[in-house]
């Protein structure tokens, strides 16, 4: 049996994510603001919700560790830590800013605080053909 196409990998990851608890009526997340400004309802009323990027961080998205999106992310995200100077972690929990300074300092280095950083660096999707799961493609644009 031959591997499945991108196509029929996302059909079935949108099938899967449709039947998992965080989207019965118990578990829906409640209107946002986007949500609130559209004219769009539903037929009994209630309102619509659109997904966004940050779905995927809602607690109720994440009960489950089978279909919890920030589960695939995990080990890449313990690596991009380790990859980052202790000092921009803790600027980006506590005064709440975007995480910076991932991977400034190379693996096997010294950061300015003098902490070895240790992390192993991941395949480059966008240059290495030969990278695990495959390289990125490009879609050509014809015309």
């Amino acid at each position: 049996m031959s591997a499945p196409t991108p196509l029929e990998q996302i059909k079935r990851e949108t099938l899967a994510a449709h039947r998992a608890p965080h989207l019965r009526a118990g578990h829906r997340a409640q209107p946002d603001q986007i949500d609130l400004l559209a004219s769009i309802s539903g037929t009994s009323g209630e309102v619509y919700h659109h997904s966004g990027p940050y779905d995927a961080a809602l607690a109720s998205r994440n009960r489950d560790a089978r279909h919890a999106p920030l589960a695939a992310v995990a080990s890449s995200n313990r690596e991009a830590l380790r990859a980052t100077p202790a000092a921009h972690v803790v600027d980006a929990v506590t005064r709440k800013v975007p995480l910076h300074g991932t991977a400034s300092v190379p693996p096997g280095h010294a950061d300015l605080a003098g902490n070895v950083m240790c992390y192993e660096e991941g395949a480059d999707l966008m240059r290495e053909r030969d990278a695990a799961g495959g390289a990125y493609r490009r879609l050509s644009q014809s015309g």
